[in-house]
């Protein structure tokens, strides 16, 4: 019998074994990890309504700021407490390197919730005085039910991320996994119960786009959807949306890394193999495309390419693996078609693309470097989400800005060059919400992260994630003098 993972709904913890199941598979081995029940769209609507009713009646949205941040930091005291068993979940849920879960996505997620929890008790308002008659106290309320659609490529990082700054200033929540990895979140729910928060402060559920997605985005009862995942599904969601509802989407990118003439160029290599490879690929900010100057172009590729074909791809749990499998079987799919339909319209196939000798099973694939490819093709403009860079040359800065800003998206961008000013200057051209100089785009908790145009709406981190998360009201105080005009007393003073 596999295991049944867990959905909290109102403060009750269940693995229902009636009703639609998703399998979820490890995708190194293949093997079946566990069956997470799909709340389809009554259990959507009794979650927002748990949240709705947690919510009204002010048992988490009144409760003092210290009170929600202890219960914050509890859950942080236990995830920490049990960071190898979610390690090793989130490397069998996700594919991602057990040293990456270990050392990144796990801490960052203990990370998230302390930080919220210390930062809503430092948040404060602001007060205004007019012609020493009135103040003006300008305050930040919660916003009231918020929906989590988390992703599947690192779910407790992002999911921390978000559900932590909106429980910390009174929100509640209701948080849906990706079909494609549900049990690490299935864990944090078990978590979040053991803390005993107030019944509806916090919803876990699972579920496919369709019914679950869909029935959460659209729910009346929501006051703000944040919204993690492919910029399509965002414009479905924004289509159909109530108007009233605030929106937060970090969504797709086709981030450049530009290497300037004067670049060093074992650090551009680097950071390149970095930004295109870490994470198998499987990122927002992944530098797929790789711009570099026309005078260091030959050298650059040749090492590159030297790079990649070294780059050890196997087992995530082997302390020596430097990229694990993609997702699922049908990623891995979506993958090759993207780079085949490439060299069928002229880009030449530099090296990768295949199965690794001996992995007989799981969804490995050799990482790749594409050359020629013209900027209109498909794959200069489009994200494939997967282990995939494209070498572009350039002649003169002015070019590698008009390169780089030539998709619709613009989420992140790196520049190297050995006059950090000189990058400094050029970043200012580059619409994007997020610049790293001589360096891979490193996220910091207290920094906002965020896109333009297809690549986002809002920011998260720091102050920025608790403006997303609350709404401001304005409290007008009479103090003293300043009489007001009598109407309905017959006289004209």
């Amino acid at each position: 019998m596999s295991e049944r993972l867990a959905q909290l709904v109102d403060g009750s913890l269940e693995s229902p074994e009636r009703g639609p199941q998703i399998a979820a598979y490890d995708p190194a081995t293949e093997q079946l990890l566990g069956l997470a029940p799909e709340a389809d769209a009554g259990v959507v609507a009794k979650a927002v309504a748990a949240a709705r009713r947690a919510f009204d009646d002010g048992s988490w949205s009144m409760l003092p700021v210290q009170e929600r941040a202890s219960k914050l930091r509890l859950v942080a005291d236990l995830l920490e407490e049990n960071l190898e068993t979610f390690a090793k979940a989130e490397t069998a849920d996700t594919g991602m390197t057990l040293k990456m879960t270990t050392q990144g996505h796990l801490p960052r997620a203990v990370a998230h919730l302390r930080f919220f929890a210390e930062e809503a008790v430092r948040m404060s308002g602001e007060c205004i005085p007019m012609d020493g008659a009135y103040f003006h106290l300008v305050q930040r309320e919660p916003l009231g039910v918020i929906a989590v659609l988390a992703p599947w490529n690192a779910p407790l990082a992002v999911a921390t991320m978000n559900v932590a700054a909106a429980l910390a200033v009174g929100n509640t929540v209701v948080l849906k996994s990706s079909e494609r990895a549900p049990v690490t979140l299935s864990l944090l729910a078990k978590l979040f119960a053991a803390a005993e928060f107030p019944p509806g402060v916090i919803n876990v559920i699972h579920g496919r786009g369709q019914p679950t997605g869909e029935a959460l985005a659209f729910a009346g009862g929501v006051d703000g959807l944040c919204f993690v995942g492919g910029t399509e599904t965002a414009k479905t969601i924004s289509r159909w949306a109530p108007i009233h509802r605030r929106n937060i989407f970090e969504l797709g990118g086709k981030s450049p890394t530009i290497v300037l003439a004067d670049a060093d160029l074992d650090a551009a290599v680097d950071g390149a193999l970095l930004s295109a490879f870490s994470s198998n690929g499987e990122v927002c900010t992944a530098g797929s495309r790789i711009l570099v100057h026309e005078r260091l172009q030959n050298e650059f590729l040749s090492r590159f390419a030297e790079r990649v074909r070294a780059i050890r791809v196997g087992d995530p749990r082997d302390p020596r693996t430097e990229m694990g499998p993609l997702i699922d079987a049908a990623h891995l799919q979506h993958v090759r078609t993207s780079v085949e339909r490439a060299v069928g319209e002229g880009a030449t196939l530099v090296c990768g693309g295949q199965r690794p000798t001996g992995l007989s099973h799981g969804h490995y694939m050799t990482p790749i470097v594409l050359t020629d490819v013209d900027t209109g093709m498909e794959i200069a403009q489009e994200e494939v989400f997967g282990p995939v860079a494209a070498i572009f040359p350039f002649r003169d800065d002015e070019e590698a800005v008009s390169l780089a800003n030539d998709t619709n998206y613009g989420l992140s961008a790196t520049i190297w060059s050995a006059d950090s000013s000189r990058g400094l200057a050029l970043a200012r051209h580059l619409r994007c919400g997020v610049v790293g100089v001589n360096s891979p785009v490193i996220r910091d908790i207290r920094a906002p992260f965020g896109g333009r145009r297809e690549s986002g709406i809002g920011r998260v981190g720091g102050k920025w994630s608790l403006e997303q998360y609350t709404e401001v009201k304005t409290i007008c105080v009479r103090v003293s003098g300043l009489a007001l005009p009598r109407l309905g007393t017959g006289s004209a003073s």
